[in-house]
């Protein structure tokens, strides 16, 4: 196949998808209020955006992501366009294939092993964190509490006497702190239960779906989604936050963030079904299994 059929052939499948999901989103989808605004938005449209970066690598990835943005808020704006997010999405686009294209021919057992040990190891720090900081009084009130001229870190637990050591002399100690605390502790369990979720849904699909669904690597899948979802919606909630909605400025980031991302991670888990069925079905066409990535 000559090299411009072949691209030719890889821009025309993308604009299919493309359309399909354009088509999907205008008609199929509808926003969900998240404290007076239009938080999260529910369709399946994302899983034909999603496909020719899955297929066709990072670049089809960014291109058909960022258009998908851009012609779907022309033809169903809601609210101020910002060409920031469209930026932002397909940057999501862009790692969604690059993440796919490392992980897809890892060993799907090998890969459920290594997201069990990685998830059991994040599960003990952030217990071990939480009480270590319990124990030794540091919360989000601490420098409240205490003058930092009088504050002694002998006798902390390590834990405690990093994040103190790293604060205690910024410009917001107590803002800085929190932030800390919040990695440290809510986010490193966070870690934790995002793997646990990964294998459960992994062992359910492996049992329930046909084999050609199988075939499209449903851990690896799962994986790629979840990243390169969770990072746009965290920079869709901060742009959102700082430009575009007044009510949620005066809310702390994590009470405006942690419903998207579960929603993030539902969507992901069922958008994943379906598009390891789609990559099934390509791989078993002669005429397009060469085009794929």
């Amino acid at each position: 196949m000559k090299q411009s059929t072949f691209h030719v052939r890889r821009i025309t499948l993308s604009a299919v998808f493309l359309s399909i999901s354009l088509v999907l989103q205008t008609v199929f989808s509808f926003h969900i209020p998240l404290f007076g605004q239009n938080g999260m938005s529910i369709g399946i449209s994302g899983i034909f955006s999603m496909m020719p970066a899955i297929l066709f690598g990072p670049v089809y990835g960014a291109v058909t992501s960022g258009l998908s943005d851009l012609l779907g808020y022309i033809l169903k704006p809601t609210g101020p366009y910002l060409p920031l997010m469209t930026l932002i999405v397909a940057v999501g686009g862009f790692l969604r294939g690059l993440i796919w294209k490392l992980l897809r021919n890892t060993d799907g057992k090998k890969t459920r092993m290594s997201v069990a040990v990685f998830s059991a190891l994040m599960l003990v720090i952030g217990i071990s964190n939480s009480v270590f900081l319990s124990m030794d009084g540091v919360n989000r009130d601490f420098y409240a509490k205490m003058p930092i001229d009088q504050i002694d870190t002998d006798g902390m637990h390590l834990i405690s006497k990093m994040l103190i050591t790293r604060t205690i002399g910024t410009k917001d100690p107590s803002a800085n702190l929190e932030m800390y605390l919040i990695f440290m502790t809510a986010g490193v369990l966070g870690s934790a239960i995002l793997g646990l979720i990964l294998i459960i849904v992994d062992l359910i699909f492996s049992k329930k779906l046909s084999q050609e669904a199988k075939k499209g690597q449903i851990m690896p899948l799962l994986i790629t989604l979840l990243i390169s979802g969770l990072i746009v919606t965290t920079l869709n909630t901060i742009l959102m936050q700082e430009t575009l909605f007044e009510s949620w400025k005066v809310l702390p980031f994590s009470v405006i963030w942690l419903p998207r991302a579960i929603e993030e991670i539902f969507g992901n888990s069922i958008k994943a079904y379906f598009i390891a069925i789609l990559l099934g079905v390509f791989g078993r066409q002669k005429g397009l299994k060469d085009l794929i990535q």
